[in-house]
């Protein structure tokens, strides 16, 4: 990547059991020399490809996983902006990978991105842009647990319920990712998209089998944009009584 392009971050959301991690290997094993630096909430829960792993795995000092293929797998710090910048620095990746806890609601990490890339910006050349917000959706999960993602419309959610916290994922990404297709039918598939499209009118909407999903639609999409996710409703409110939701 050209010294005056921007790494390029890439946020995953999605609940618990969806398949980020899945999708989080297949980016890991691309073998078009992509360059990336992984950044998780708990090292010790991702399960990456062991394949992948480079000889001497974690390493001491920190607690990064380093790769084959120039890649890193590293736990998110307490200061990300300064992480973030820190990898960027590097001069050693093209993008930066965000796998977000199934249990938090992406806006926080977003606004924390959001604002250090526009401080950088004002700054002078960006060395940072938030690139792309990828939620996934698990389209089993939404059939046994939700009703085929019917529970996801209904008037009485309470911001405390699981119903809640999926919409808000659902709402705020730029591509959205119908994971396990094959686990529905042609006509739940048909259905649930009707569903999410209702929910987010702006996302991407691509399906997929594991996890597999074509780079182009994952990586270098220039798709989000913060302010088009703001102006959604659900977030105004989140972002106006920050004190009513939990940071991840």
């Amino acid at each position: 990547m050209p010294a005056n392009k921007p790494v390029k971050i890439v946020m995953l959301t999605g609940y618990l059991g969806a398949g980020k991690t899945t999708l989080l290997n297949h980016i890991l094993g691309n073998d078009g020399g992509i360059r990336a630096a992984v950044i998780v909430n708990d090292i010790g829960e991702v399960n990456v490809d062991a394949s992948l792993i480079r000889d001497g795995g974690l390493t001491e000092a920190e607690d990064i996983i380093p790769l084959t293929n120039g890649c890193i797998c590293c736990t998110l710090a307490d200061d990300l902006a300064n992480q973030l910048s820190t990898l960027a620095d590097s001069g050693d990746f093209d993008y930066i990978i965000i796998e977000a806890s199934g249990i938090c609601e992406p806006v926080p990490i977003a606004y924390t991105i959001s604002a250090f890339c526009d401080e950088e910006k004002a700054g002078g050349e960006p060395k940072l842009a938030l690139d792309n917000i990828v939620a996934v959706v698990d389209c089993a999960r939404m059939y046994d647990e939700f009703h085929g993602g019917r529970d996801l419309l209904a008037d009485d959610i309470d911001e405390d319920d699981i119903e809640a916290l999926i919409i808000s994922q659902i709402e705020f990404c730029s591509t959205l990712i119908l994971n396990k297709t094959d686990t529905v039918t042609p006509e739940q598939l048909q259905e649930l998209k009707a569903i999410v499209r209702s929910l987010q009118k702006d996302a991407v909407i691509v399906e997929a089998e594991q996890g597999e999903v074509p780079m182009d639609q994952i990586l270098d999409t220039d798709r989000f944009d913060f302010m088009k996710a703001y102006n959604s409703a659900a977030w105004i409110e989140a972002m106006e009584h920050p004190e009513e939701h939990d940071d991840p």
